[in-house]
């Protein structure tokens, strides 16, 4: 629910202050016409209360001899003009204040001093408030485009790359055999997020936090003051939810049962393709049975590397299938593409034998 009130202004010409926005269209001391440029809110104790007030819309004023109207007038009450292409005045922004606590004159505007102010920085002879000098477009044009440039050099320069020209020098390789044991385990988890396994059993389960969730405690309201353009504002109080954080308890269950879970891994390794490369002996015990102390293969790796020496005893390793790998000669000469500001990384998917 709103409530309507009469905004203030001050007389230009004579210096009347606090006149009614809606009451004194003219200025009951000196006859001068309202500028609505001039209407500010009042304070809390000033302010004056507009009874059945119907809101037609804002002002508007005459484009022929300046006088303020109402929004509903088709003639300037003044001068008899039309008004069909007369624009709607400017409003105050709105002002909030939390509940309880009172609004304060937005204070009276000077608008001659404004409109003075405005003409001598329009002709260069003030300078533009808050602003210590005009800017010059031009010069920050320039600037920002000077960064642009800068910025997308060091961009180019971090992914630009270069040929380098570098010489096989030694092989490595390595592979592993990943070995799971089956045996007891014991893991807590959610009652509804149950691990994997074989006879797998819930036991005791204690209540714990497991999330948050936002619940209504309230709400939270203040008073806003809105300019309505016609010589009014209207009051009103707007409110919202308020929201708190409640904790949301859970079971946090022990699980226990039998599940296969890597135990280690069998790994052999050589610096030579003249050792033929080998998997390291593993004998699973059980024939895959799924009982407590049976391993079993989980699966298996291999790497082949070649080590490639460049300029300034710089080091590359790259990875190769093996039988690639078989046929790299050590002292062969191959190119790869390096990067520009870091000539120690090495983009191994260009590297190919040199010419």
């Amino acid at each position: 629910m709103s409530q309507v009130y009469e905004m203030q202004w001050d007389c230009q010409f004579c210096g009347t202050k606090k006149l009614l926005g809606k009451t004194h269209r003219f200025c009951p001391n000196c006859g001068a016409t309202q500028d609505p440029k001039s209407r500010y809110y009042p304070s809390d104790e000033e302010k004056v209360a507009v009874q059945d007030h119907v809101f037609v819309g804002a002002d508007k004023v005459c484009p022929s001899c300046s006088t303020l109207n109402s929004a509903q007038s088709e003639f300037c009450q003044n001068c008899g003009a039309p008004l069909a292409e007369a624009a709607g005045i400017s409003t105050l922004g709105a002002e909030t204040q939390a509940q309880g606590a009172a609004f304060v004159s937005s204070g009276s505007r000077d608008v001659t001093k404004e409109h003075f102010e405005s003409e001598m920085t329009r002709v260069g002879v003030m300078k533009p408030k808050n602003d210590a000098q005009p800017r010059n477009w031009k010069v920050i044009g320039a600037v920002v485009a000077v960064l642009a440039v800068v910025v997308i050099g060091i961009l180019a320069a971090l992914f630009m790359k270069k040929e380098a020209t570098v010489v096989a020098a030694s092989h490595s390789w390595e592979r592993e055999i990943r070995v799971d044991l089956y045996d007891n385990f014991t893991q807590q988890s959610w009652w509804d997020s149950a691990p994997m396994g074989d006879n797998v059993f819930r036991g005791v389960c204690v209540s714990k936090q497991r999330s948050t969730r936002q619940v209504e405690d309230g709400e939270e309201c203040s008073n806003v003051r809105v300019d309505q353009g016609d010589g009014t504002y209207r009051q009103e109080r707007q409110c919202n939810t308020k929201y708190r954080s409640e904790p949301v308890y859970d079971d946090w269950c022990t699980f226990t049962g039998q599940r296969w879970d890597y135990k280690r891994s069998v790994t052999t390794s050589g610096t030579s393709v003249d050792q033929t490369p080998n998997w390291g002996e593993v004998t699973p015990n059980c024939n895959g049975q799924r009982s407590i102390g049976c391993e079993q293969e989980s699966g298996r790796n291999e790497t082949y590397n070649v080590q490639f020496a460049g300029d300034k005893d710089i080091k590359y390793t790259c990875d190769f299938p093996q039988a690639q790998w078989e046929t790299i000669k050590i002292e062969s000469v191959w190119t790869v593409q390096v990067r520009v500001v870091d000539v120690k990384a090495a983009d191994c998917a260009t590297i190919k034998p040199k010419k």
